[in-house]
């Protein structure tokens, strides 16, 4: 820990920014873009992975740095912020930047990407602003999701408004199909470790009936290794010429029981749309 306190310096509580090196950013204070790093990331390695991204994306990336204290310490970490729900400072941190942008009238759109550990610090966020937020401030957050470790990434059904009841005896109907967050999306490779502990196990049909099926979200699983975020996932996953995203998968439409058609990952990725200073078409609200 002392080595990596030499190297890293002491924590600052300061966000680093990432910003794209051969454009403007396409974004402002109306569409904020937060990053949160994984496990054994010290500043220069958080630097860097939000320079990659704002080059990939062209927006202006906001780090939330959960800084390491070495692999071993940080496991435990994991293990205390995941198993235990324990709120460590880069937990309350985050919550407190990613509450100010969702309830911001400016604010039309928050992005959070999140990598290994930040799954778990990511999950533990939005569960506390689930009970701090509205449903349409919640509805304003989009979360991208890259060898996670978490165990659950919950995403409440949405209520039709309460009925003018004085008792309040008249209960909520749920709405069909909506969900508090209206996308989320988590990249995997097969054989990374951290991916398999977390999304990939309480994304299979065992992990989710163990985990009560609390895991929300599309995942793309990518045929492959390693756990790096620039090295392993955002240069072979968003990296000019991937082939995986060139790849087919099978997409049911809708809720029902159709047919299902086959499309290339880019084209059902709502996150690759975001690339080189692109944007998906919005969503209506409903």
């Amino acid at each position: 820990m002392v080595i990596v306190r030499v190297l890293n310096g002491p924590p600052t509580g300061r966000s680093l920014i990432g910003i794209p090196r051969n454009r403007d950013p396409v974004n402002d204070e109306t569409e904020p873009w937060f990053f949160i790093n994984g496990i054994a990331t010290g500043k220069h390695w958080h630097q860097s992975n939000l320079t990659a991204l704002a080059d990939t994306f062209g927006r202006q990336i906001v780090g939330i740095h959960n800084p390491t204290k070495g692999v071993i310490l940080d496991l435990v970490e994991c293990l205390i912020q995941r198993d235990l729900d324990y709120k460590t400072a880069d937990i309350r941190q985050g919550r407190a930047q990613l509450r100010a942008a969702l309830a911001a009238s400016t604010t039309k759109k928050v992005v959070l990407i999140v990598h290994s550990q930040g799954g778990i610090i990511a999950s533990s966020i939005i569960d506390w602003l689930y009970g701090e937020l509205s449903e349409s401030q919640i509805q304003k957050l989009e979360i991208y999701t890259f060898g996670i470790a978490a165990r659950q990434f919950r995403n409440p059904p949405l209520h039709e408004p309460q009925d003018s009841d004085p008792a309040g005896n008249i209960p909520r109907r749920q709405i069909q199909g909506e969900r508090a967050i209206r996308n989320i999306e988590h990249y995997a490779n097969r054989q990374d470790f951290f991916a398999n502990i977390g999304v990939l196990q309480f994304t299979a049909p065992a992990g989710a009936y163990s985990n009560a099926s609390v895991f929300s979200g599309t995942v793309f699983v990518r045929e492959g290794s390693g756990h790096l975020f620039n090295m392993h996932y955002l240069d072979p996953m968003f990296g000019e010429d991937s082939s995986f995203m060139e790849s087919m998968v099978d997409v049911r439409p809708g809720d029902g029981p159709g047919k299902p058609v086959s499309m290339r990952i880019r084209e059902f990725s709502r996150l690759y749309k975001y690339k080189n200073g692109e944007s998906p078409e919005e969503q209506d609200a409903k």
